[in-house]
């Protein structure tokens, strides 16, 4: 799947000229499948627009909207650096990704050591769900990550090596990040948890584990 959102911003004076580019499929519910059943209805209901952490735009649509819809708008007072963000959701709770507040997508490895090793929140204990500060990521119950631990699952792919066969650029992590955020934004209906869309994992967290994956220095990629 494409990526869920584009957005490019030309300044003019103190005006950003913001386009959006989001990747949806917009199902109106009345379209029919090749078997001539109805496609269930599926589209974004709110979008939301920040400049600097402030809400420029918030709009409701409705699935009158087409495929992969574009929105254009212009923000007053802006100037060279500024951040402009987009996020939105649809009628089945879906989110387009968020980001760390730093804007660092890749963390400190360390931390994320430990959270992939991490199975604290949502546990049954005493029988009573565990309250968490903060959630574990568990990944080594799905995929094996340091090549000196042999206590992990098989359920999903070997992620050994991931960052020096990928590398580590502004579009692996991207692509990394996004993974981890929201699996169906690439695989819909992948087995794979949606851990950030579904507020299992902080951005924060996301980011170290990213950088778990991808940095030189983890154990992932050491040789």
């Amino acid at each position: 799947m494409a990526e869920p959102m584009r957005i490019r911003a030309t300044l003019q004076g103190d005006v950003a000229d913001v386009r959006i580019l989001m990747r949806h499929p917009m199902e109106t519910g009345q379209r029919k499948n090749a078997k001539g059943d109805l496609v269930p209805v599926h589209f974004i209901q709110s979008v939301v627009v920040a400049h600097n952490s402030k809400t420029v735009l918030d709009a409701q649509w409705s699935q009158t909207v087409s495929r992969d819809p574009f929105l254009g708008l212009r923000v007053k007072g802006a100037k060279a650096g500024d951040k402009i963000t987009a996020t939105w959701t649809d009628n089945k709770g879906d989110k387009r990704s968020k980001y760390p507040a730093s804007g660092k997508l890749a963390g400190d490895w360390k931390v994320g050591a430990k959270l992939v090793a991490s199975g604290a929140g949502m546990r049954i204990r005493g029988g009573r769900v565990e309250k968490a500060k903060e959630n574990g990521a568990l990944c080594i119950n799905c995929h094996a990550l340091d090549p000196r631990e042999v206590n992990v699952g098989n359920l999903g792919p070997s992620l050994t090596g991931y960052g020096a066969q990928r590398g580590a650029t502004d579009a692996t992590v991207k692509y990394t990040y996004e993974k981890i955020y929201n699996a169906w934004t690439y695989f819909p209906c992948s087995n794979m948890p949606r851990l950030g869309a579904k507020g299992y994992l902080t951005p924060e967290q996301i980011a170290h584990v990213v950088a778990y994956l991808v940095d030189p220095q983890s154990p992932v990629n050491r040789r």
